[in-house]
């Protein structure tokens, strides 16, 4: 008996030697911040990439990496022998239709001089016809002298109708072979261009991907160029995209300063799922300058959701599944009603105080 009453007696303190050594803690107040995590990199309002838009040599590089530029300055010369005969062809053939339409062309000299030829013979005709007239009234000539000169006089006018509209047709098919060459020579003049690379904003050169000498094939990228303004643009993912809206204030750690925090705002937030990054986008702006800032720099952020001073809180290792916590004082699981809830804390709206002590399970 005196050995069963002395096993029983070892287990009740290993219970309550358990027991006391649960985990402790008492609620307290603190600050609490709810935040979403994203990456990214620094970029410029207006930031793009020039491609070429034609095949060539990049024969002279106007401006270096660094450089400001300003619109309409030219950045790049690329050369291209197939496009530089083809304008050539279209500028030639151009001004030969301008000078076929031109009333001392060959083509409207040959024209002219038929017109006259036949209006000399026409006015003989008329004449001759005329005069035939007057003679069959007086039986002077025979009927078939009269048709014949009749004849004569109406075939000579039908060839003038019919020199005039060739002249008149001849006339609008060369207007339209000078519309289309001139269209055909504004198009390659504009496939021309394409061959001297323009900037289309002031900014700066950020990178040039192509030396001078260097075959360019169109499509490829030849140059980065930024304008404006220096900001975050942010990869957030899919789980906190909806947590995210404008205005909201974020704190971004940037890898060239890791031990400062700059604070910026939520901007825009790009409609749809980027595919290539994986994730969703939105853009922060810096509320204050920053030096040396550099566009391309990678970071970390902290989107600020939502925050509260002087709130009840836990360690969220002890919030059970479905929002319980043990009270150790009854021994049991207590629902609570939670606020904000981070990796470490999380708020305690009701259920708690500052005096109940509560423990983790075993």
């Amino acid at each position: 008996m005196k050995r069963i009453l002395f096993i029983l007696s070892l287990i009740g303190s290993l219970c309550l030697t358990g027991c006391e050594g649960q985990e402790k803690t008492l609620p307290q107040r603190k600050d609490i911040v709810d935040v979403v995590f994203a990456s990214g990199n620094i970029v410029t309002e207006d930031q793009h990439s020039i491609a070429s838009l034609s095949e060539g040599y990049l024969v002279e590089s106007f401006v270096k990496e660094g450089d400001s530029v300003t619109v309409g300055q030219t950045l790049f010369h690329i050369y291209g022998e197939t496009q530089k005969a083809l304008l050539e062809s279209s500028r030639a053939a151009y001004h030969h239709k301008l000078d076929n339409l031109k009333p001392n062309s060959t083509v409207f000299q040959e024209l002219n001089a038929q017109r006259i030829q036949i209006k000399n013979k026409l006015e003989t005709d008329s004449l001759n016809f005329l005069r035939f007239q007057n003679l069959i009234q007086s039986n002077a000539v025979s009927r078939t002298d009269y048709d014949k000169s009749k004849l004569a006089y109406e075939n000579s006018r039908q060839d003038l109708r019919v020199i005039e509209s060739r002249i008149n047709d001849t006339k609008k098919n060369m207007e339209l072979d000078l519309m289309n060459a001139k269209a055909n020579l504004i198009s390659q003049q504009d496939n021309n261009s394409y061959f001297t690379i323009n900037s289309r904003v002031n900014g700066v050169v950020f990178q040039i991907a192509k030396t001078d000498g260097e075959l360019v094939k169109r499509g490829e990228l030849i140059a980065e160029i930024g304008s404006g303004d220096f900001m975050a643009k942010l990869q957030i993912s899919e789980e906190d995209i909806n947590r995210v809206q404008l205005g909201q204030d974020v704190f971004i750690e940037l890898n060239t300063d890791k031990n400062n925090a700059h604070k910026a705002k939520i901007t825009r937030i790009y409609p749809a799922f980027d595919t290539k990054d994986q994730s969703f986008i939105a853009e922060a702006k810096f509320e204050g300058a920053i030096r040396n800032l550099k566009s391309g720099t990678q970071l970390q952020a902290n989107i600020v959701i939502q925050e509260k001073k002087n709130a009840l809180v836990i360690p969220t290792e002890y919030l059970l599944p479905n929002d319980y916590v043990m009270v150790r004082k009854r021994k049991e699981k207590t629902k609570v009603q939670i606020g904000i809830k981070t990796t470490e804390w999380v708020e305690i709206l009701q259920g708690l105080d500052e005096n109940t002590t509560i423990v983790l399970p075993e």
